[in-house]
This record gives structure tokens, sequence and C-alpha cells, in this order.
């Protein structure tokens, strides 16, 4: 299971079509705050694709914050802002620039939690 933390609703929906067409289970939150009542419900969350920059509760505090309730998760940062840096204090992950490819994007994913089912998935020829 991955949660996608972003604001701006087109980009999560785009993350979580071509999450799940890959054949990953995905849930979604449109703010920090919901993205933590997420994590704290869904025991089988493996993965946290966090937007930076959004309202309230930053990314960079949601996984910290997630990082507290569930240490065995993984986090995949990502931004819009070229000059996004991380904090000291930020769990683990790599951190991703919009606009990424796809395969950049899946290479992240797969190096942390392995490929997703295949389910729905159709490799280009």
């Amino acid at each position: 299971m991955l949660i996608v933390v972003e604001d701006e609703e087109g980009i999560r929906a785009l993350l979580e079509e071509l999450l799940r067409d890959r054949g990953y289970s995905v849930i979604t939150a449109e703010n920090g705050a919901q993205g933590l009542d997420l994590v704290e419900r869904e025991p089988s969350l493996r993965l946290i694709i966090t937007d930076i920059r959004m309202p309230g509760i930053d990314g960079w505090e949601f996984a910290r914050r997630a990082m507290q309730v569930r240490s065995d998760v993984k986090v995949v940062y990502i931004t819009g802002f070229a000059g996004e840096r991380r904090p000291d204090n930020a769990p683990p992950g790599p951190l991703l620039r919009k606009p990424w490819r796809a395969r950049e994007f899946f290479s992240c994913i797969e190096q942390l939690i392995g490929p997703g089912t295949g389910e729905g998935y159709d490799p280009p020829a």
C-alpha cells in the first residue's frame, strides 16, 4: 500500500492512476493532516509519496510525523521548486523535482519497495 499526499488535485489523481496502472495499491490525501490520519489507520502502508510545499503541514514535517507513527515506511519527496533544500532532520528518501520522467519516478519506488503486482500494467512493446 502506498499513500500519495499532494495538495494539487490533478497531480494527485495522475500519480494515483500511474501507480494503480503499475499494480500498486494506492490511497491519497490532499494535505498533511489527512495524510497523517491515513498513516495511523493503514497497517499495510509501505511507502509515502509526498509533495513538499502544501498548506498547513508541509511534506518535510508530514514525513517526520509519519515516521514517528510508522518508522518502517519509506518516503519519496516531490517538489516543483528548483531551490528546495532538504532539512537536516528530514527522514531519508529521494527528492524528485517536477517535471520528472516516469522512468525516474518508478525507479525510485521500485528501489525502495520493489515492483507493483503488474495488474493493469501493459509494458510498452
